[in-house]
């Protein structure tokens, strides 16, 4: 019995296999949205809380207006940027989209939350994104940057009404009955992009401890490690994943 045991724990283990995972359309808008999340950000403090003070004539000082340029600047960025990974659902791989009208979408939510809380020690592992990353980037990234994208643009309609945004989001502050909510509503989402970026960070860096699939990584060369393991069974299911194993 002990020979066996000894044989059976000598036995290799399955050698890791890259899969390119991440596109390199996803990995650019991954970080072309960071880059402009954080002037967003910095720039958006500034604007709700000016510390900065110039001496001098207002003429000769142009401090604010050159942040709110390249807040606008940044704005314009990111909602292209958002446009465009739209469209990369649908002509992206499996890896690139979120199907989270399937009941195997929520039964791994419910895997992977319980994982994360230390309520199981084992999880299914996932070449993509599992469940509960798609769930918060659905809430933050897709319907978070669309509220703060309607919401920002509707604020600079008094500096041009005849503007783009005049046309297309005069409707945002009768919803909200006046300016000020809007701005209230802007910030306070901003910040929720705060919290977003701690959860993400705390999920990515633990995933890539424990399981070692170069999840870090991957999002700047695409490759990920694929174990027998960490093959998802819904992305098994897909015919897209079978087409992607087929062209590694």
């Amino acid at each position: 019995m002990a020979l066996s045991k000894e044989k059976k724990s000598s036995a290799p283990m399955p050698q890791r296999r890259p899969v390119y995972v991440w596109q390199f359309p996803v990995r650019m808008f991954h970080w072309i949205n960071a880059a402009a999340v954080t002037v967003l950000f910095l720039t958006g403090l500034y604007i709700g809380n000016p510390v900065f003070i110039t001496a001098g004539e207002a003429f000769q000082q142009f401090l604010m207006g050159s942040v709110r340029y390249w807040h606008g600047i940044a704005a314009f960025i990111f909602t292209a940027n958002l446009l465009f990974r739209l469209y990369w659902f649908w002509a992206g791989n499996a890896y690139a989209k979120i199907r989270f009208w399937q009941k195997a979408f929520w039964q791994d939510l419910k895997s992977t939350v319980r994982y994360y809380l230390f309520m199981r020690g084992e999880h299914q592992g996932h070449l993509g994104h599992n469940a509960l990353a798609q769930l918060s980037y659905l809430l933050f990234i897709w319907i978070g940057s669309f509220f703060m994208i309607i919401t920002g643009f509707a604020m600079r309609i008094g500096t041009n009404p005849d503007g783009i945004s005049g046309k297309l989001f005069s409707w945002v502050i009768p919803a909200f009955h006046n300016e000020n909510l809007v701005r209230m509503s802007h910030h306070l989402v901003a910040w929720g992009y705060v919290v977003f970026l701690l959860i993400h960070l705390y999920l990515v860096f633990r995933q890539d401890l424990l399981d070692d699939d170069a999840t870090t990584s991957s999002m700047i060369n695409g490759y990920k490690y694929e174990l027998p393991s960490t093959v998802g069974v819904e992305e098994v299911r897909t015919p897209e994943y079978a087409t992607l194993r087929k062209g590694d």
